[in-house]
């Protein structure tokens, strides 16, 4: 009997031993996975444009004439832009995009329009905390009051990269832009080369700067007419502040764009060149990011410039345009 009670005294204190360790240590859990989810945001802007054409020389009836003239418009614009990680290194984002500008006739004899809009999507692998790498695609329309004088299908492909770094974001784009099939009886296509480069600093997360550059090289084809060369650069500024306490965010933007063309005996024309500049703001909704820092780490952070759809393109606007 007191063999049995000794062994049953020795079990009950193993057990109690063993209940008091496992209770002093701490359970080994893993850290939860990052928070990849679908993001996005639609923005709306609206602003004064001001767009000037100018030659220095259109030769006429034997003799030299040059000239330029600005034409004063209002622009409104809009996009959609959402970005969904497929796996945790690789995202997808869908870009859609519009704008267009009315001008009036200086003196009052009436108004014409230039617009454009343009779907696309980016392929990306990408980590937040340091870079993102990819490709993307888009197609749409653009013209207007350029060569053609009525909008023209385009597609543009190209490759992209991102670097992030504290406060600092750079983002490096370059790809090709041109025309689908054949204009018109003339032209055969409008294309172009190009590239861009932005800079954001985030003042805090909820406050960032963004300055952009792009240039663009192309060509005019002429069907059994040698072509008409075009070089394009475009300048912004931007500064965006988001509200704290609600998904919206508010910018002002200065954008700034000029295309010379190349001398042409087919057209007859020296110094050609389109200078366009505007001011701009806009509003955004912010779907499922909670800051702006957010938004360029993990979300829909790229967007498109088409130099064919800059508001100086030769499918835009036209040097000749005043003549």
């Amino acid at each position: 009997m007191r063999l049995k009670q000794s062994f049953a005294g020795a079990v009950a204190s193993v057990a109690l031993m063993s209940a008091a360790h496992a209770a002093d240590m701490q359970p080994v859990l893993k850290a939860p996975p990052l928070e990849q989810q679908a993001t996005g945001y639609v923005e709306v802007y609206t602003g004064w444009a001001s767009t000037r054409p100018s030659v220095s020389c259109v030769e006429e009836s034997d003799s030299c004439q040059s000239g330029s003239q600005r034409f004063g418009g209002w622009a409104l614009g809009g996009a959609g832009r959402g970005n969904y990680w497929v796996s945790r290194d690789m995202s997808l984002q869908v870009d859609a995009q519009a704008e267009g500008t009315s001008y009036d006739f200086p003196g009052g004899g009436g108004h014409f329009s230039s617009h454009s809009y343009l779907v696309g999507g980016h392929w990306n692998w990408r980590s937040p905390q340091q870079y993102l790498f990819g490709v993307f695609a888009a197609a749409g329309d653009a013209g207007g009051a350029g060569f053609t004088g009525k909008s023209e299908r385009h597609g543009l492909i190209g490759a992209e990269a991102q670097w992030y770094w504290s406060q600092f974001t750079l983002y490096a784009q370059g790809g090709y832009d041109s025309t689908l099939g054949t204009v018109d009886p003339v032209t055969d296509s409008i294309n172009a080369w190009f590239i861009r480069g932005t800079g954001r600093y985030f003042v805090h997360p909820n406050f960032l700067i963004e300055g952009t550059v792009m240039y663009a090289n192309g060509s005019i084809d002429f069907i059994g007419d040698p072509s008409l060369g075009f070089q394009t650069w475009s300048w912004q500024a931007k500064a965006e502040w988001r509200f704290p306490t609600a998904p919206f965010s508010v910018y002002a933007k200065y954008q700034g764009s000029q295309t010379k063309f190349d001398s042409s005996d087919l057209f007859t024309i020296t110094g050609a060149k389109v200078t366009d500049q505007r001011v701009l703001l806009g509003l955004k909704l912010h779907l499922g990011d909670r800051t702006l820092q957010q938004t360029d780490r993990t979300g829909a952070t790229l967007d498109i410039m088409s130099p064919l759809a800059n508001p100086t393109s030769p499918l835009m606007f036209s040097p000749l345009l005043d003549h």
